[in-house]
């Protein structure tokens, strides 16, 4: 008896780099992971790739662009905008779906001009409201609102992303759908520490005490990121609470200014401590008693969402998609960007107050339970890769 047999939908996902820990790698991923059964995907970025996911999938067929790299570059790019092009036509895609604005602008566009039946814009954040010149804004928001036009659908992490494209006339007539980046939850919770003694084994074996408060964050070492405001507020203090700990996880090109700071302001050697890159981060928030996150600029900050799975309380800064993870007040501090007098104010509560650290960790778990599960994110994509072309 003779079998029909069902072509698979081509879907390419375009990033601009595949960075270890990177929340648009996860995203990827955990699409791949749950959808790949049903689609034929592949994956392109640039030469930046430093790959901690994807090789435990062999079926996912990765291809590296040299011309594509995060800063502008007008002959490169150039390249860049023919090797998708070609590579578009070549392997006639159904769908491409960008991620991160350096690729998007390039992969749009190569899939409008290479006739892609569908085009999907992954919008993970607003980089025009990175700080930066007048002029490098604007530029910025042209690229935006000339090749949003090649897209047949903005899919964002979060409202206030897509509130920030309106607010500038990009996109409004272009159809959207907000996809949570969903996470694998019971994985997620599987890797942290589960007892008292297990908790207590691995602070005593990083230097720290069963009384020591511990302050985490997590985030690639960058301007934007903006560590330096956590560090400046942990040394304040510091001087008032001397059984403060400060954990550091992540790499960047600011790593080494960082540690210059830390000395610079007289912080002891014992009291912080940069773990770099790590694979197992659950592993450390749940030795931490408050995260405290300081960037400028987001499109939905995974790694608040991450510290609220594991019930730790949040102090951020106000940044796009921070007010949708957590409610201020209720189930976590949101602060001014920049305004270190209250985020220290407000780290202080929480070092201050263990029942407050309580109800903010048990009332964000509940919250992010509910909306930031991997298997709602790819029944959503199921249901957008499989529509369509209105």
């Amino acid at each position: 008896m003779e079998h029909l047999l069902i072509k698979k939908k081509k879907i390419l996902h375009t990033t601009t780099r595949l960075v270890l820990g990177g929340g648009v790698e996860k995203n990827i991923y955990y699409t791949v992971k749950t959808l790949g059964n049903e689609f034929e995907f592949h994956l392109s970025c640039g030469a930046d790739f430093k790959d901690d996911l994807f090789g435990d999938h062999p079926e996912v067929k990765i291809i590296i662009c040299p011309h594509l790299i995060n800063a502008i570059h007008p002959l490169k790019d150039l390249k860049a905008l023919w090797f998708y092009y070609r590579l578009i036509r070549k392997e006639k895609y159904d769908i491409v779906h960008t991620h991160e604005t350096k690729a998007s602008f390039i992969t749009k566009l190569a899939a409008w001009l290479a006739r892609c039946p569908y085009v999907i814009y992954g919008l993970h954040g607003v980089t025009f409201n990175d700080p930066m010149s007048g002029f490098k804004r604007k530029f910025y928001i042209f690229l935006e609102k000339l090749t949003i036009r090649c897209t047949d659908l903005i899919v964002a992490v979060g409202n206030d992303t897509v509130e920030a494209y309106h607010k500038e006339n990009i996109g409004k007539n272009i159809p959207y759908e907000i996809v949570r980046s969903g996470i694998d939850i019971d994985g997620y919770l599987n890797q942290a520490l589960q007892t008292d003694e297990e908790k207590l084994q691995c602070k005593k074996s990083m230097g720290i005490s069963a009384e020591d408060i511990v302050m985490i964050t997590v985030g690639r070492f960058s301007y934007s990121k903006a560590q330096r405001y956590a560090i400046q507020a942990f040394a304040a203090l510091q001087k008032k609470y001397t059984n403060l700990k400060f954990l550091l996880i992540g790499e960047g090109e600011l790593l080494e200014d960082c540690k210059t700071l830390v000395k610079t302001l007289g912080i002891a050697d014992n009291s912080i401590c940069f773990l770099g890159y790590q694979k197992d981060i659950p592993r450390y928030l749940s030795i931490s008693d408050l995260f405290i996150f300081t960037s400028l600029r987001e499109g939905l900050p995974r790694v608040i969402v991450e510290a609220s799975l594991l019930k730790i309380p949040v102090i951020t800064f106000e940044v796009e998609g921070a007010a949708e993870v957590l409610e201020n007040e209720k189930t976590g501090f949101i602060v001014p960007q920049t305004n270190l007098h209250e985020l220290i104010s407000k780290t202080e509560q929480l070092i201050l107050h263990p029942a407050l650290r309580a109800s903010f960790g048990n009332n964000s778990h509940r919250h992010v339970i509910q909306h930031w599960d991997m298997r709602i994110m790819a029944q959503k994509l199921h249901e957008i890769y499989n529509r369509k072309k209105r």
